[in-house]
Order: structure tokens, then sequence, then C-alpha cells
């Protein structure tokens, strides 16, 4: 199993700091999220807790996780960087494809993109695209996108999006990691074209049932070769909970951000303790 640390809702003078603390503690890489602004009026159910209100502040700090992984891959050497998740359908498809590439040639491969299509209807009125076409969205601009990595002469002409014949340039020379956020059966059978499934912030007794049903649909979808399945773990406490959901196919563990333990605010040092205890704890056991 693979670990990583969210970064979400850091304080931005301590991003750079905390990205080294990652990678001094062996994490896998760091994970950030992705929302352009938080209206002040959210009538739109969360879908990941119980009451579907959102933990999402107007005034946590959410930097543009892809101009983020840019600059924190300057000051770092092999840590990872995640989008959990890339809210596709808020961004026109040259305007997103241009901003995953730039992220993976200035991070050297080091992207994991996680897509999704979103849950705030507000913000999507915000930006300015239709809240209720984005999933069909989705899945033309990633066909589109695609197609603009390969850094060849391509067009596209869809049902939303029409690009004449372009070359995006630069490229990375390896594909991006893609995984697809959201637990319905249709994010499900995106997730089976692509590297994987996508969770969010999950207890350890609700991630088995969700996970088998998206092995399910990757079955049903043609994959013969086993998926990855990436999520944050909101109650992890003991070895067994993570040897229990590495059996029910976890890949990949995230350990959520102080600001979902408690902590609203925190210093550099405590960020250090934390991630040094879950170190300790479940990291140097299981070992690589």
């Amino acid at each position: 199993m693979k670990f990583w640390q969210a970064i979400a809702f850091t304080e931005p003078d301590q991003l750079v700091d905390f990205a080294r603390l990652a990678e001094e503690f062996r994490f896998t890489g760091v994970t950030m999220g992705d929302h352009f602004v938080t209206p002040t009026r959210i009538d739109s159910s969360y879908p990941y807790t119980p009451d579907n209100v959102p933990w999402v502040q107007p005034n946590d700090p959410s930097p543009d996780p892809l101009m983020l992984t840019g600059a924190l891959a300057q000051v770092t050497e092999r840590l990872r960087f995640m989008v959990t998740a890339y809210v596709l359908p808020m961004r026109e498809p040259l305007v997103a494809a241009k901003a995953i590439s730039t992220a993976a040639v200035l991070s050297n491969h080091r992207l994991d993109l996680g897509v999704g299509v979103g849950w705030m209807k507000e913000e999507f009125q915000a930006a300015g695209q239709d809240f209720h076409t984005r999933g069909q969205r989705c899945d033309e601009a990633m066909a589109a996108i695609d197609r603009l990595m390969t850094g060849e002469k391509v067009s596209h002409r869809g049902a939303f999006y029409d690009i004449p014949e372009c070359q995006l340039c630069p490229v990375p020379d390896q594909p991006v990691p893609i995984l697809i956020a959201g637990h319905s059966d249709a994010a499900f059978r995106r997730a089976a074209r692509y590297e994987g499934w996508l969770g969010a912030h999950y207890a350890v007794d609700e991630l088995p049932p969700i996970a088998e049903r998206f092995q399910k649909v990757w079955s049903e979808c043609g994959r013969a070769d086993a998926p990855r399945i990436v999520s944050p773990i909101t109650d992890l406490g003991s070895l067994d909970d993570c040897k229990r959901l590495e059996d029910a196919g976890l890949t990949d563990l995230i350990h959520m951000p102080l600001t979902f333990q408690g902590i609203p605010a925190s210093s550099l040092d405590d960020k250090r303790r934390a991630m040094e205890s879950f170190v300790e704890q479940f990291v140097v056991p299981l070992g690589p």
C-alpha cells in the first residue's frame, strides 16, 4: 500500500515546508483539492458527509492544484502530486489540457490526476458552466484532452466542444495517471477507462462495500487487471484497519489533513508531529 499526505487547506506560507516534510517522511506524495471559489451560500447537497453539509469553508485556502504542483515540484525531488479531484467540466478542454500538460512536464512526470464532475451547482454557476451537462461534458473533454496530450496535430468536434486542428506543446513523454472520483455507477464506468477510482474520505467500514461495487463494474467493463483504488480514510485506528482495507483492494491511502482532525489551523510543528505519528503507527510497520 502507498501512503499520501493531504495538504488541502494548508496555510499557504507553510506549503513548501509541508511538502518537504512529507518527502522527508517518505510519503509517496501529497494530495490537493480543487475549488475555484466557495460561494457564501451553498444549497447543493454534499454527497460525502452524513448530513450532506460540506466541510469546506469560504476562508479555507485552496490554491490552484496544478499551479501548486509546478511550484512544489521545484523544491522536492521524488514526491508525487495528486489532485483530488480536478473538476474538469468547470473548465474548457484547451484550458485544462494546457494546465495538466504544464504541471506534468514541470514536475518531471510526478503528477497523478484525479478527475471528478463536481457536486456544487453554485460553483458551476459562478464559473459560467452548465451544471446539468457536466457528466457528458467531462467525458467529451477527457477524450479531447487524451488526444491533445499526444502532442500531435489533432482536432475535435463533439456535442459540446469544437476544437480546430492544433498542437499542444509541451506535453509529457509518458501518460499522466488518471483516477476518476465519485461513487456513482457512471463514475465507476468512467474510472474503468483509466487507471482506477478515487474515493472521498470514507470511514473504514464504509470503503469495502463501495470498493466491491467498483471492482464489479471494473470487471463488467472488460478490465482483467487489478484497478488502482485510492481514498482518504477518516477513522483509521489500527494496523488491522490497514490490512482490512488492503484486502478490500485499497492500493493508496491518504492521510487526512489536520483540518479534518479537529484542528482548524496548525503550526508546522503540529504537522510534523501528526505525520511522524502516522508514519510510526502505520507506514513503518507495513513496510514499503
